[in-house]
């Protein structure tokens, strides 16, 4: 009995203690832990919100052209274009252009390669949006010309339909690229085997001598016509060297692309003159000498 009440007395004697160390910990430590706790969450809250005021401040290019709502016409001399406004841009911009990932010249040259005549280029680049380099600069002779012309998706390389019909100017992912014809089956020009030839150049290339490499690009540039295919050959009514009917376009825009505009432009704007403000640091070109005036005989 006596031992009993012993277990009964040191039993609550513990929960005496347990009880008195909750109050101490409760009165000396709890609010450190809490305080702690507090703090780490208020930092927490503090950086979503920095995160989420970034987030909304972060005007981006694809994000100023999703949550733009408002339109913005552009006449394009065949069609009016409607289109969401991108803010501090007045001229139409097509955003789906994309790099070219199947190409045997853009490995070297780029998705821009026109950068000699600067008062060209942009209107060369333009078209190799959209126009496979070797469309323009091979030209097929003998038994492997041919017309064949057909797009191809920029970044697979695959033979696609026309993305014209119910798609706006610079908004294709495609480029019309020309085949030649070999061992009597037609073939692109920008063939698997001279492309991997092109890829293990650029990745041997510095390994190279300079004979090695000279003779390496000449390879390459082999089937590169000494002339590329001129404006006109392409805008005209009569013998176009582009098919443009079985390539997707409409009637209208083929009518656009031919029309005598077009082709006078090209025949008659040959030379172009820039503005002075556009060539800074260029010295004036010198003035003509003056020419004598012809000497009056007496009685005439």
């Amino acid at each position: 009995m006596k031992n009993f009440f012993f277990k009964i007395y040191m039993l609550g004697f513990m929960v005496l203690v347990i009880f008195f160390i909750a109050i101490i910990w409760q009165v000396t430590f709890a609010h450190l832990f809490e305080e702690y706790h507090n703090r780490k969450q208020a930092l927490e809250i503090t950086k979503f919100k920095e995160q989420k005021k970034k987030e909304a401040e972060k005007t981006t290019f694809e994000k100023v052209i999703l949550e733009s709502e408002e339109k913005v016409k552009h006449y394009l001399g065949y069609k009016i274009l409607e289109e969401k406004r991108i803010k501090g841009h007045f001229h139409h911009i097509g955003f789906q252009v994309g790099p070219d990932k199947r190409s045997y010249c853009v490995e070297c040259h780029g998705d821009m390669p026109h950068d000699q005549l600067k008062d060209l280029r942009a209107f060369l680049n333009m078209h190799a949006f959209f126009v496979g380099c070797e469309t323009c600069h091979v030209k097929p002779e003998g038994s492997q010309k041919v017309r064949v012309f057909k797009w191809y998706d920029r970044t697979t390389g695959d033979i696609v339909e026309s993305p014209v019909k119910g798609s706006t100017p610079g908004t294709y992912r495609a480029k019309i690229i020309s085949f030649e014809r070999i061992g009597g089956k037609l073939e692109r020009i920008d063939s698997e085997e001279r492309i991997g030839f092109v890829r293990e150049y650029r990745e041997k290339e510095k390994s190279l001598t300079e004979s090695q490499r000279s003779k390496a690009k000449k390879m390459i540039h082999k089937i590169v016509s000494k002339q590329p295919v001129m404006c006109e050959e392409c805008h005209q009514k009569e013998a176009s060297i582009l098919p443009f009917e079985d390539l997707g376009y409409p009637k209208e825009r083929i009518d656009s692309i031919i029309s005598t505009e077009v082709v006078g432009m090209i025949k008659n704007y040959t030379k172009f003159y820039m503005p002075r403000m556009l060539h800074p640091g260029e010295a004036p070109a010198p003035a003509p000498a003056p020419q004598p005036e012809p000497v009056k005989k007496k009685g005439t």
